[in-house]
């Protein structure tokens, strides 16, 4: 995407449909700077708002003596917005206890927030994209200083909150500008076939494993739905508060297809000191009341051993599928090399973002260990990569020989009289 200088009133400021947008033409006039700086705020306070929403909705449906004037609505704000913090990656002091199991539903949904209003408001500069990004990590930054003032970490958490919120505003408002004006990628054809070749196909197995493994959580849930009913009916909470607190833990299905990334390698993961859910073995002692943990894994052994020869499986499909694009000589061999280190990286990034503490004690550890699991996602996927590299080599050998011969009949002399 080359980006140049703002040109605030530009002709070439028109919404991907061909039709100018009725935002960048109130802002033609504007100094260039002005849409980065609305993308940040606004941003910032939508993402604020899906976590002040639900949680304003569940204490005003909480059954009190007084009506409404015995809420402390402060409070809830206050919680409400470390809750959004955390989604950045800030944990959660709550007396003596740390919560820092990141809810990646949240961060995603900050990340699609900050790409829709960035495709409205920023230009297509470097400026815009970075007084945006700016904007919304200050204040994400501002946000967390004034939570935490009380606490003596307040710098760590600060510069913890202030990384992850630019790892996600930078990509996000990035992805904004290029789907309003479009990208450029004509500096990608200086990297190596080769490097290329493994990030697609590194890219292509990790996607094709996470969606398994969100499949396979899913496949648990609904054997488990009769544990989460149970759990849900022992809480005896309203339905205005129910949907509250379903919405609150869907913001962890994400968290959750990654511990299943763990579970498939055959490592498992843990949920409090002491546990592990793995396919051949099931260690789980009491969990806190709260129907998400009905979805877990419940049972153990059998055919579920056989749970990493998936990801053997997905390697394999996804280097046949591509043996057209990667080739099928030895000498292509470094390609899968390099997806098996793309798969490596995702996997253990996944795997930190997606680990934390669920409270005191034993539920200090939640999620998986990142790096057996990574070596085993790794390895596993090698071996599929291996696998597939012969079987490609296997199907253009039978190809080339089903391809019928041509033979050069030389031409006969004619005598000329």
């Amino acid at each position: 995407m080359p980006l140049h200088r703002d040109s605030p009133c530009d002709d070439s400021r028109v919404s991907t449909t061909g039709t100018p947008s009725r935002f960048r033409t109130l802002l033609d006039g504007a100094p260039g700077w002005v849409g980065g700086v609305l993308t940040g705020v606004q941003a910032a306070i939508l993402g604020l708002l899906v976590v002040l929403a639900p949680a304003f909705a569940a204490a005003a449906a909480a059954p009190t003596t007084n009506g409404s004037a015995t809420i402390e609505w402060m409070s809830v704000a206050a919680l409400s917005l470390r809750i959004w913090l955390l989604g950045h990656g800030a944990p959660l002091p709550y007396g003596d206890v740390e919560f820092s199991l990141v809810p990646l539903g949240l961060t995603a949904i900050c990340a699609a927030i900050l790409a829709a209003i960035a495709r409205r408001f920023c230009t297509k500069s470097w400026a815009s994209w970075g007084i945006a990004t700016g904007t919304y990590v200050g204040l994400v930054v501002v946000a967390q200083v004034v939570s935490m003032r009380a606490y003596p970490e307040v710098a760590s958490y600060t510069g913890r909150a202030a990384i992850v919120a630019t790892l996600i505003a930078a990509p996000a408002v990035a992805a904004g500008i290029w789907r309003a004006y479009g990208a450029e990628f004509g500096w990608i054809h200086r990297i190596p076939v080769t490097v290329r070749r493994g990030v697609r196909l590194g890219l292509a197995t990790t996607a094709a494993v996470l969606a398994l493994a969100a499949l396979a959580g899913g496949a648990f849930a609904f054997l488990g739905r009769g544990r989460v009913a149970d759990a849900v009916a022992a809480l005896g909470i309203d339905p205005l508060g129910g949907s509250a607190l379903a919405f609150a833990q869907s913001l962890y299905t994400p968290n959750i297809s990654v511990w299943m990334v763990g579970w498939m390698s055959g490592q498992g993961f843990v949920v409090g000191e002491g546990s592990l859910y793995s396919p051949g073995a099931l260690t789980a002692d009491a969990l806190p009341a709260f129907p998400i943990f009905g979805a877990l894994p419940h049972v153990a052994g059998g055919l579920l051993v056989w749970a990493p020869a998936a990801i053997v499986a997905l390697a394999f499909v996804a280097r046949v599928a591509l043996w057209q694009r990667i080739g099928t000589t030895w000498r292509e061999l470094d390609v899968a090399a390099v997806a098996a280190l793309v798969v490596v990286a995702v996997v253990a990034i996944a795997g930190v973002a997606a680990t934390g503490a669920m409270g005191p004690g034993r539920l200090a550890q939640a999620g998986v260990e990142v790096l057996p699991v990574t070596a085993t996602v790794g390895l596993l996927a090698a071996l599929g990569f291996g696998a597939g590299h012969v079987a490609a080599w296997g199907v253009a050998w039978l190809r080339a020989r089903r391809q019928p011969t041509l033979t050069v009949v030389p031409p006969v002399p004619v005598a000329v009289d």
